[in-house]
Order: C-alpha cells, then structure tokens, then sequence
C-alpha cells in the first residue's frame, strides 16, 4: 500500500505500539469464530425519519491497514477485535447468521424501519477479510427482510472495484445501501501526518464518483480532534471537512469525536498526558456554526455517537454525570430530529465552562 506520511517516525511509534499489543494479546478461540464480536439494537436516525440500527460487528482478520507495513490509523485500536489471523467463510458466515437470527422476531415484529449496520474493523470489501461468498450470503439474507430499510458497510477506498459495488447494487435493490468511508479530515496534511489514514483527498472524491455510479450512497467518517490539534483547532477543522463535504453532497456526515482505544498512538500520548479527548463545548459549537451557515435545501444527513462519551476517555467536560448527560442529550436530540432548534437550547451551566475557555487553545 502507498505511504503519504511525512511523519517516518509516527509511523514507527505506531508500529511498535501495534506490535507490543498484539503479542500481548490472545488469539481467538474457535468458540470466539462462530460468534460476532457484538451485535445490538438501538434507536438512531435513518435517512428521512427516525428509526433503529441493528449493529453487527463481524470477527475477521482486521484490517489490512493495520496490519501492514504501515502501523494503521493512530486513533484505532479495533485491531484488539480482530483474529490477526485469517477466519474461514463458514465461520463469518455463522457470526452473521447467529446475530440475525437472535434479532429476527424483534425485528420483524417491530413497528420501526431499520438499518443494517455491519462492521468488520476493516473492509467489508477487502476478500482478505470478507470474501465474494460471504458478502453474497449476507445480501440474500438481508433480502428477507421487510424491515431493513437500510445497510451500512465500511470500507477503505482501494477495495472499492465496480464489479464489488455492482453486485451489492444489483442484490440490494430495493434497499438504500450507504458504503461509509473513513476521511477523518478533508486536510490532507492532518489526515496523513497526524492520523496516518494512507488516503489523498483526490483518491476520496474518485470513490465517492464510483458510489454514485451505482446509486449508492456515501457516508463519510470525520473525526473530531486528531492528535496534535487543540480545542479550537478541531472546531475549525470539523467546520471546514463538513461544509466542504456539504458542498460535495454527500448523503451522511459522521462526526466521530476521538475515544481513546487500547493499543493506540493516541492512548500511548494520553498517559503521558499529550493528549485529552475533545469536550463536549467544542463539539456542540462546531454543529452550532455548522448550521448556522446551511443552506436551505441541502439533505445531508449529519449524526453524531461518540464512544465512551463522558467518560475520561471519551469525549467529555468535567467528569461529573449531570454536565455530560445534558451535553449528550442535546446531541442525541439533534441527530434523531435533524433539527438544528436541538442544539440552540440552553442546558444547565456548569462551572466547568470557564475552565474549557481558558484551556481551548492550548489543550
């Protein structure tokens, strides 16, 4: 794979903290094979109206990105969900047989729409991870129900081929299939040097022209504070990556604010205190401006989940629950409406907000 990080030494910090927790970790038993990392049901926004995401997240080998040469993304720690190894079809086959079958009665005897979301912590389209056979399988079960409205995947760009993106059209017809793809930042120099994502902005745009080739639709994964950038710097970054990707007209926007993952870059800088998650304030005042300037008429969607949140190492204020769970409300209010009114609404004020004032342009 191409390396357009000027950071040799990243890379190779990366790599070592990649390498030390892999042998430190054990390989997955064929017990752990037969069964999905995890897989749940919650309320969440589809695309027009809301609804609940079915979430699976498939065991495979991981991502190929980080396994490589070039030590992975500096905030991702998925890898810990991986076999390292290579996982037989049959055997992802049953991880995702097993979960849809425990979900089917709720599912279908629900009186919301759902959409699919099925991770690998990789790329559903990489045949190392997810082959032909399986990502067939998976669309002709999906087909058989009535109430999946919707199907995410992930993918990193160079596994996008038009015979893949084809065949899922082709099978998913009558469903609104989104490929999400992990840009972090529309700033190369940020999104290669301090999150070593191995991705040109040029590349990203010819892979959402092949989505809509096949009238599939894009999501877009930003994240929210990378390394090396403070308070104000992740506002400005994220207003710029989503009114360029507004303007592009993408059909989803993730923000996905930094949690600090085991295994990581970014948990190596946060024991050594180089490092703190983003606080809500931030967050909230990037979608404030965001939408302040949207123009009438655009139906990009815009959500927002974070892991971990309030939670040292996630995305939070001070660590008291009130101040957090209000923060979070407000957000999860926004993205289940998509009405920007949400985040216009005054939430008890905590001391906390001087303190972040002070510190935003120097943490």
């Amino acid at each position: 794979m191409k390396n357009f990080n000027e950071n040799s030494s990243l890379i190779t910090k990366i790599k070592q903290i990649r390498k030390k927790f892999i042998e430190k970790r054990a390989k997955g038993s064929n017990l752990k094979l037969e069964k999905p990392v995890s897989y749940w049901i919650k309320e969440d926004r589809l695309l027009n109206s809301r609804g609940k995401e079915f979430t699976i997240i498939l065991r495979t080998k991981g991502c190929s990105w980080a396994l490589g040469g070039s030590g992975g993304c500096s905030m991702c720690g998925y890898i810990g969900d991986s076999n390292i190894d290579p996982v037989d079809s049959e055997q992802i086959i049953h991880q995702f047989d097993y979960a849809m079958e425990r979900k089917e009665n709720e599912i279908k005897s629900s009186k919301d729409d759902f959409v699919l979301k099925i991770f690998n912590s990789g790329s559903f389209f990489d045949d190392d991870e997810i082959s032909e056979n399986v990502r067939t399988h998976i669309y002709d079960k999906i087909k058989t129900y009535d109430k999946i409205k919707e199907i995410v995947v992930e993918s990193r760009v160079e596994y996008l081929r038009n015979n893949k993106l084809e065949a899922m059209q082709k099978a998913l017809k009558d469903k609104y299939v989104e490929i999400a793809i992990g840009l972090e930042s529309v700033d190369d120099h940020i999104r290669n040097n301090y999150v070593n994502k191995g991705l040109l902005y040029h590349d990203f745009l010819e892979a959402v022209e092949l989505c809509k080739k096949y009238n599939l639709g894009v999501r877009v994964y930003l994240l929210f504070k990378p390394p090396f950038l403070n308070e104000q710097a992740a506002i400005d970054d994220c207003i710029n990556s989503v009114n360029t990707l507004i303007n592009l007209q993408v059909n989803t926007i993730s923000i996905n604010p930094i949690n600090i993952q085991k295994g990581s870059y970014i948990e190596y800088l946060w024991y050594q205190n180089r490092y703190r998650p983003p606080w809500f304030y931030s967050l909230i005042k990037a979608l404030r401006k965001i939408l302040l300037s949207r123009k009438e008429g655009i139906n990009t969607r815009i959500i927002s989940d974070p892991s971990g949140a309030g939670t040292k190492r996630g995305i939070h204020n001070c660590l008291k629950r009130e101040c957090n769970e209000n923060m979070l409300l407000l957000l999860r209010k926004f993205v289940l409406t998509q009405n920007g009114d949400e985040l216009s609404k005054d939430v008890p004020q905590c001391e906390c907000k001087l303190e972040y004032k002070l510190k935003k342009l120097f943490i």
